[in-house]
């Protein structure tokens, strides 16, 4: 592809004269981009408009929260869900095991939550037909996200916080530089091959694309890249695997532990949701996670 031919992957210093007011750009190899800035990041897709013209498309996104499942014959009758984001608001959520069931919404992570070491996944010792999401806010209407849930029972969950209005804007790739204006440029310099902050800006960027279907391996660790390319699909597990490398039981191996390991792939499904303002709801403050730095 011409955008691998003119090697624009990288990562970017940003000055106070970009047109996102941003401090650093990472520019990753699956067309995907996250600024990150003083409070936030901005992720988008960049694609190439000419020989050296890059355009940098912010993501829009609509809905605050988006959940992902699979059926897992291996956790039985009980619900498992990796919490991707909820550290970022005042979020809640609510599993019913039938529609008429009222919403007792349950927070995620504690106030002034610090010190995250992930993945976040929570094992419910119940069954669900309705998964529910909120964000409590200061003088705003609360919405309340359902997520129909029945024949699934493990669930990757997004919160996607939603940033200020952001922009289109185009910039020029010459001899290793990036110019956003005719004066001001930056020096491309390689992005780092692991760490936590790669790791983070890798997570972000995924979990802001909606997609159909997302790859993860048992530690929740998105998948990026072509399946197929090292991988076939296992009909009795379920899964891609990895036939060189993947050994049996890898996948009950320790989650944290097991974290980089991609040599088996389980493929979610976006579930439907439907919103409403108007849910009667009850609040329980008790946070799923409690994480402080003492």
């Amino acid at each position: 592809m011409a955008q691998n031919d003119m090697d624009v992957v990288g990562l970017y210093s940003l000055g106070s004269s970009s047109p996102e007011g941003g401090n650093h750009l990472f520019v990753l190899e699956n067309g995907k981009f996250v600024i990150t800035y003083f409070g936030g990041v901005q992720v988008g897709e960049w694609s190439l408009t000419s020989n050296t013209t890059i355009l940098f498309t912010p993501d829009i996104k609509k809905n605050e929260f988006e959940l992902y499942g699979r059926y897992n014959k291996n956790i039985g009758n009980t619900v498992r869900i990796s919490f991707e984001g909820f550290e970022e608001a005042s979020s809640f959520i609510s599993l019913k095991k039938t529609k008429d069931d009222k919403h007792i919404m349950k927070k995620v992570f504690n106030e002034n939550a610090n010190c995250f070491n992930y993945p976040y996944v929570k094992n419910f010792r119940s069954t669900t037909e309705t998964i529910s999401f909120m964000v409590l806010k200061e003088e705003m209407e609360t919405l309340i996200y359902d997520f129909n849930t029945k024949g699934f029972n493990d669930f990757i969950a997004f919160f996607c916080k939603n940033e200020d209005e952001a922009y289109p804007f185009y910039a020029t790739f010459k001899h290793n530089r990036l110019y956003l204006d005719e004066n001001g440029y930056s020096t491309k310099q390689q992005l780092p091959k692991e760490g936590e902050d790669i790791d983070f800006i890798r997570r972000v960027a995924s979990k802001n694309a909606s997609n159909k279907t997302i790859l993860c391996n048992p530690s929740y660790h998105l998948f990026e890249g072509n399946i197929n390319e090292n991988h076939i699909f296992d009909k009795e597990k379920g899964a891609y695997i990895n036939p060189q490398c993947y050994i049996e039981g890898d996948e009950f191996m320790d989650k944290e532990e097991f974290f980089e390991n991609m040599e088996i792939i389980y493929e979610y499904e976006a579930l439907k949701i439907s919103l409403s303002k108007y849910h009667e709801f009850r609040v329980d403050n008790t946070p799923i996670f409690i994480t402080n730095c003492q």
